[in-house]
């Protein structure tokens, strides 16, 4: 039981620490390569009806990303809405699941209390956001997909020597690895590292090991086949043996980075690891397990130092996902190698350091940018929103760099001139339904500008003898499920008596706020019934006021993910509470 806890507490404390930095930073807007790799290559000529397998495959820069764009597509044909938000937090709970795989593999690898620590360091290298851009942003899922079949496919490839369900499923990850990034082959070079390694010091190979072998070759010549060269990036590339080398000192060094190069000593556990590992006879089931995952994470830190040793980007913030598997393996290799009073204190001056790395590099990702982008996307979406609702190309052209989500404005016109596009667009930059007819829209001058057109106001209308009603012009039957609208006024108090209601032929939603909105506007969701809408509005009362914006719509995935956002306190307070919980447990236990 208090293993389950613990897992759950740590599970649910990421994932809630995740959506917390999602809704503080985040947005719903399609950003940069999105628009291109999403919307250009998948999410129109799905709407359009004429993707293909030419799509899937088409690369992005030196990437295939068929795992992303069948994630993005099943999400949209799920949701009916492209939408950040939900992409990212879908993400979250993804990169939560690579967390829990490495928390197994540490409690398998080590006895107590160490898994404890292990776990504590986890959720640190997991929920903070040195790496913000994956978190943030939707289309960097190909980084989660990439470490979560990368563990995948080295841990259940290389703990045995027979055919089982587990060493399948391993195959099918390594397949999926090699479709999610340009590196996704390298996981089939590892495993390969590790049968070498064990053929030349146990001099025997099984059935099963040559399959493997076989298999771990065809996927790394596909691939490297696979690959897209991209002349125009040749100059972020090592241009010499030294680039490379540092680049590569740089990666494993990191969370040190900023007392590099004194902090390669954090690799000292892993040299011992390797130097006594290639000495021994014989390798264990868990030994082969870390030496493969060893093997995965220095390729990909050769990789990373020469795609990127040039430009010095090595340490850019989409890779830093990556490393957090060598930072949990250092620690791993501390504690098995080590003993006694030895043991705890290298681990407590190592984690010492770790800790504070992970602090540093965090803190200055969010000085440096996430602090400069949280207001910059709240531009970007009134400039795109602006943009659909006028169709003027001013609001997206020749504006200072970062005021559009797309570097060049005008591509992104382009890309937002087709009305499949626009369909599709989030709750932050629809179009919102023109329900108005003449109707007033006068609100009083202490409230904020609404973000979009105001339906009506009853603030101003003329009463007759029995009071004031509107009823809007009818709405299409295929707008997505939920409707948003923006309230203002006394609307749900109650010494208001006015009305709001979503009505069809099959039945009436009212539209009231948890609280009043008074001087600033609230939002509401309701679900519209089914069929072809409208809205009416009534108030007997000129002193009982209310005001709403036209509606948008929404997917059924776009509000359960801002729902998911909205509570994130909940998912950490609660596995805290786990946690703590499973803590007492396990300390009863030893007593």
């Amino acid at each position: 039981m208090r293993r389950v806890l613990l897992l759950a507490g740590f599970c649910l404390l990421v994932f809630g620490a995740k959506l917390w930095f999602i809704r503080v930073a985040g947005s719903d807007l399609p950003s940069w390569d999105q628009w291109d790799a999403e919307g250009e290559v998948v999410l129109r000529p799905w709407v359009e009806g004429w993707m293909g397998l030419k799509e899937i495959l088409h690369p992005h820069n030196e990437h295939r990303l068929i795992t992303t764009k069948l994630y993005v597509l099943g999400l949209f044909v799920a949701n009916g809405q492209w939408d950040g938000f939900l992409e990212t937090t879908v993400n979250a709970a993804i990169h939560t699941a690579a967390a829990l795989v490495l928390l197994l593999g540490v409690a398998r690898w080590l006895s107590r209390p160490w898994p404890l620590v292990a776990g504590g360091l986890l959720a640190l290298l997991f929920g903070l956001p040195f790496a913000w851009e994956n978190t943030l942003f939707g289309f960097q899922v190909q980084f989660y997909f990439l470490l979560l079949f990368s563990l995948g496919h080295v841990w259940l490839t290389v703990e045995g020597d027979r055919f089982s369900g587990r060493w399948f499923l391993g195959q099918l990850c390594g397949v999926l690895a090699l479709c999610s990034l340009a590196s996704g082959f390298l996981s089939s070079v590892a495993v390969l590292a590790v049968l070498g390694h064990r053929l030349v010091r146990e001099r025997r190979w099984t059935a099963q090991q040559i399959v493997t072998a076989v298999l771990a070759i065809g996927l790394s010549i596909a691939g490297w086949f696979m690959k897209n060269e991209v002349p125009a990036h040749a100059f972020l590339h090592a241009h010499s043996p030294a680039q490379f080398g540092v680049g590569v000192l740089k990666l494993l060094a990191w969370p040190g980075s900023a007392l590099f190069p004194w902090t390669l000593l954090l690799a000292g556990p892993t040299v011992l690891f390797v130097a006594r590992r290639l000495t021994r006879r014989a390798t264990t089931p868990d030994e082969a397990i870390l030496m493969g995952l060893l093997a995965w994470v220095l390729l990909q830190c050769f990789a990373t130092a020469f795609a990127r040793g040039g430009a010095e980007t090595v340490l850019s913030p989409r890779y830093l996902d990556l490393l957090a598997v060598n930072v949990i393996l250092g620690l791993v290799f501390l504690v098995r190698e080590t003993a006694g009073r030895t043991r705890v204190v290298l681990a407590s001056a190592w984690l010492a350091v770790v800790a504070g790395g992970l602090w540093q590099q965090s803190r200055m990702m969010w000085d440096d940018f996430v602090a400069a982008n949280i207001p910059r996307q709240q531009v970007q979406e009134m400039h795109v929103r602006d943009f659909v609702r006028t169709g003027d190309p001013a609001h997206l052209l020749n504006k200072p760099w970062g005021d559009v989500p797309y570097p060049d404005g005008p591509t992104l016109v382009q890309r937002l001139s087709f009305a499949s596009i626009r369909a599709i667009l989030p709750p932050s930059v629809r179009r919102s339904f023109p329900l108005a007819n003449g109707a007033p829209t006068a609100v009083p001058a202490e409230v904020a500008p609404a973000d979009r057109p105001v339906a009506l106001s009853t603030w101003l209308v003329p009463l007759g003898p029995g009071g004031y009603s509107w009823r809007s012009a009818p709405q299409p039957a295929t707008a997505l499920p939920i409707l948003r609208f923006r309230v203002a006024g006394g609307l749900g108090a109650p010494d208001n008596p006015g009305r709001l209601v979503v009505r069809s032929a099959a039945g009436a939603v009212p539209v009231i706020p948890e609280e009043p909105a008074g001087d600033s506007w609230k939002t509401v969701n309701v679900i519209r019934p089914p069929g072809e809408w409208w809205v009416e509005a009534s108030t007997p009362q000129p002193s009982a006021w209310f005001a709403f914006t036209e509606p948008v719509d929404v997917g059924y995935g776009s509000w359960a993910a801002e729902k998911l956002l909205k509570h994130h306190a909940l998912f950490t307070g609660l596995g805290a509470l786990l946690i703590a919980a499973g803590l007492l447990l396990e300390r009863r236990r030893a007593g």
